[in-house]
């Protein structure tokens, strides 16, 4: 009856970690917890785990063999068995390869060597990667337990013998072998000290006891004093008889190994419910204390740390006085105006000084050519402006001189210089000096045309080219839009990654309610699952771990209003706005009225 109470105490705790498992497995941040987690379930539903560890030589693997019958794993005295194997039953002998990366892979049962003991390159690459390794095969002792041959104990720090702590946690029950006649080390009584601490009080088997078997009885005298505390009961066997009196059939040398009463311990060892649940809850409990440290230190560890920042930086400037749309929509607004304007600067060009007034305020109208010919075409302006000068001064000294001479002869000017011989020396002088004036005048007027026909080869290659100039200011305007919403995209799409990291974390709040609402009070009701002390201390785990708080999820609600707001730009101005080319002819470059040449006078 009470064994029944124990084994469906056992199974409703099993019952009640697989879905906190399957809510833990969202999230891809605690993934070591999580499979420590789904590790205990797995242990828990299978049979109990019996350990054989020692140093190296000693026969643990030649001790399994002997308990088997069969000589299944290698035995190399060359290559000690690298990786922890579990042996359990299976109607279908195979091997089940488990790499750290969790890849699982699949071998025929004669590929044990390979991941075991096996020297080749190919083995070693393999055994680099390897986890543990599981054994299946069919065996009667094996109904009742699985058996874990283990990796030799490796030199550690402070003088303590190291092994595998995530090992020791999956076993029920811990076999330490020594060998005969070779007494434990100072490295392993502390490793064994160390054992007794977390409850784990292991079997002693001395093996070869074939070897120097007249000093047999002494040494495990010697043994029990030294370490009989730090351990349950000591059995002696001889693992190389058994192995050879399977293979000749014989009985007394059979009964001489022992082997057989190790195989009972071992049967006696598996047959308790109540150690396997004791174990499991202990474990569960362990972890939840793991879980607490896990959860506690999520807000300080990264991806969570930057994605919550990032996010709470968003939402704030999110929150001031213009939203993210009103500030877009601006943006937009002013390349909208700047395209407009740059798609209708030529509109109202219609002369050469317009043009150049216009070079002179749009810099993107601007490049060498344009400026060889923006420098020709102020010199044709310049020219203008000077015989427009000398023009005029011509024309006022005329007045002047024409004016003063029908005065003094009363005729005009140029009615009377047929008689320039009897000129006075004043008006000899001023006719000389219009003639210089026209001269000049003459002159300019040359510079002027030569500068036109200039200015006309190259009118309208010229202005395609300032329209191609408008045209790819125009197309940098569109650049710049696209790559604002290519920038827009790709925060929209940082913090919807963001978001989505901040959400995965979702299922830690539904861990957390799970744990408190459901694991809490089955862990109170069922008593026989831990000791008083153990189940206060759990409870206040639970409490703790019902307590944290991750600051994100505020912040992480307004996020699906805030990404919807935040509109992508599009544009449409190359539609709307149609560039209005340069139609210059070589009138409109022409300076209108220029004033004729004036004659020479003599």
């Amino acid at each position: 009856m009470e064994r029944n109470m124990e084994t469906n105490s056992l199974h409703q705790l099993i019952e009640r970690m697989k879905p906190l498992h399957v809510m833990l497995e969202q999230n891809t941040y605690i993934t070591d917890t999580t499979k420590r987690l789904k590790l205990i379930i797995e242990d828990a539903r299978e049979k109990e785990a019996l350990l054989f560890l020692g140093k190296e030589r000693v026969g643990k693997t030649t001790l399994i063999n002997a308990l088997l019958g069969r000589e299944l794993l290698s035995v190399s005295t060359k290559n000690p068995t690298s990786v922890n194997t579990l042996i359990k039953y299976g109607e279908r002998e195979c091997v089940k390869a488990y790499f750290y990366d969790g890849m699982i892979a699949t071998f025929d049962i004669d590929k044990i060597q390979l991941l075991t003991t096996g020297d080749t390159f190919s083995a070693q690459i393999i055994r680099e990667h390897l986890d543990y390794i599981e054994v299946y095969i069919q065996h009667e002792l094996l109904q009742h337990a699985t058996i874990v041959d283990t990796v030799a104990l490796q030199v550690g720090a402070d003088n303590t013998a190291y092994f595998s702590n995530v090992m020791l946690e999956r076993v029920q029950e811990v076999f330490w072998v020594l060998r005969n006649g070779s007494a434990a080390t100072l490295d392993e009584y502390n490793l064994l000290v160390k054992m007794n601490e977390q409850n784990i009080k292991p079997y002693f088997i001395v093996n070869a006891v074939d070897e120097r078997a007249a000093t047999t009885s002494d040494f495990m005298k010697e043994e029990l004093a030294r370490y009989g505390e730090l351990c349950k009961e000591m059995l002696s066997v001889s693992a190389l008889q058994a192995i050879e009196a399977k293979k000749t059939n014989n009985t007394q040398l059979l009964i001489d190994s022992n082997i057989t009463q190790l195989a009972q311990l071992v049967k006696e060892v598996a047959h308790n419910p109540a150690k396997k649940m004791q174990h499991t809850a202990e474990r569960f409990s362990r972890w939840l204390t793991r879980l607490y440290s896990e959860f506690a230190m999520i807000p300080e560890r990264e991806p969570y740390l930057s994605a919550f920042e990032s996010i709470k930086k968003y939402v704030e400037e999110a929150n001031v006085e213009f939203s993210l749309q009103q500030r877009d929509m601006a943006i937009l607004a002013e390349f909208e105006e700047e395209y407009k304007q740059a798609s209708q600067v030529l509109k109202s060009v219609q002369t050469l000084y317009q043009l150049l007034q216009v070079l002179a305020t749009e810099l993107y109208l601007r490049d060498d050519r344009i400026e060889q010919f923006e420098g020709q075409a102020i010199a044709y302006q310049e020219a203008v402006r000077d015989y427009r000068k000398c023009h005029a001064e011509y024309a006022q000294l005329l007045a002047q001189v024409d004016k003063q001479f029908e005065k003094t002869y009363s005729v005009p000017l140029v009615e009377g210089l047929h008689n320039a011989n009897s000129l006075t020396d004043y008006f000899t002088e001023q006719i000389g000096r219009l003639d210089e004036l026209q001269q000049q005048c003459a002159t300019l007027f040359e510079i002027i045309k030569e500068k036109e026909k200039d200015i006309f080869r190259q009118l309208y290659t010229v202005q395609n080219h300032i329209t191609a100039l408008a045209g790819g200011r125009l197309q940098a305007i569109l650049q710049q839009v696209n790559d604002l919403s290519r920038q827009q995209l790709r925060e929209r799409t940082f913090m919807q990654s963001y978001s989505d990291k901040l959400n995965e974390f979702t299922c830690i709040v539904e861990a957390q309610n799970f744990v408190r609402d459901a694991i809490r009070p089955f862990l109170q009701s069922e008593d026989i699952l831990l000791s008083a002390g153990q189940l206060e201390s759990t409870l206040a785990t639970i409490d703790a771990i019902a307590a944290l708080s991750l600051p994100h999820q505020q912040l992480n609600e307004q996020m699906p209003t805030l990404l919807n707001e935040h509109t992508i730009i599009k544009c449409d101005f190359d539609s709307k706005y149609k560039l209005q080319p340069l139609h210059l002819t070589e009138a409109d470059v022409v300076s209108a009225e220029l004033p004729e040449l004036p004659e020479k006078l003599l």
